[in-house]
């Protein structure tokens, strides 16, 4: 389900497996290792192969490759009602998240009227995972006008 959630439209396809077929001697450590090049990762990206290999996952192939066709996904947000957000909202932005590109979850946050940011580089992307109650504390604080926000 982990691409469908970027879709707007249009079906994922399995673009990820797509592209990364397509650049193969990116993703290969041993090449790149040779050649002197960086070796490209794939962190968060599902491939249809998983369904098959990875057992907890057999049940939900059938779903996925739903998913993957579905092409009928509403809009992801609505900008403009995002511009007027009367409601408060606080948001951590992890400056080196390997995941989610800096620049682009600031250009998303500035499109949400009176959000509080928390830019860090004290967690990473899993930092509910790690430091779950740090994290929503300091969001709260933000809220409650107890913490400084940027």
């Amino acid at each position: 389900m982990h691409e469908s959630i970027y879709c707007q439209g249009a079906s994922s396809q399995w673009s990820a497996h797509k592209i990364r077929g397509e650049f193969e001697s990116f993703f290969d450590p041993i090449k790149a290792a040779k050649d002197g090049r960086p070796v490209y990762f794939t962190g968060e990206m599902v491939f249809p192969w998983m369904f098959e290999e990875i057992h907890a996952l057999r049940h939900f192939k059938e779903a996925a490759h739903l998913l993957a066709e579905k092409n009928d996904w509403p809009p992801l947000y609505d900008v403009n009602r995002l511009n007027n957000n009367q409601v408060p909202v606080a948001a951590a932005v992890y400056y080196e998240d390997m995941y989610v590109n800096f620049n682009i979850a600031m250009e998303t946050a500035s499109e949400i009227a009176g959000i509080r940011l928390w830019v860090t580089n004290e967690y990473m992307h899993s930092g509910l995972r790690d430091g779950g109650s740090q994290v929503f504390d300091q969001l709260i604080a933000m809220l409650q006008g107890k913490k400084p926000w940027f």
